[in-house]
């Protein structure tokens, strides 16, 4: 599994809101799949990877990497994609399902060109 971890400059902190994302990029005719965590009231970027699938376990995976910059157990918001639903029911989060407007805090906000 291809798997790129550009570097994060995070700590462990106290958050209380997290919005997550997941996007697809294609580039030459391969897709990956872009993960991203923010800190909502922070506006600060915890945790972004690059996965060549998506599913429950890369997702749950993703999760618990970004747990480890919590000091507790924040809220998240996520799309409808089962696969986020189902791997933050797995982890006893608390999770606000939701489409993200354009006037809102999004992950790809700090992705660099």
């Amino acid at each position: 599994m291809f798997e790129e971890k550009p570097p994060v400059a995070s700590e462990k902190k106290k958050r209380y809101l997290i919005t997550l994302d997941e996007t697809v990029v294609k580039s030459n005719k391969k897709v990956y799949y872009v993960y991203s965590a923010v800190d909502v009231e922070r506006n600060e970027l915890i945790l972004i990877r690059v996965y060549t699938n998506r599913n429950y376990l890369v997702t749950r995976s993703f999760l618990r990497e970004v747990l480890k910059f919590c000091e507790n157990k924040p809220k998240f918001i996520a799309d409808k994609a089962h696969w986020l639903i189902d791997a933050l029911k797995s982890l006893d989060l608390e999770f606000e399902r939701s489409v993200l407007s354009e006037h809102e805090i999004h992950p790809r906000d700090f992705m660099q060109d």
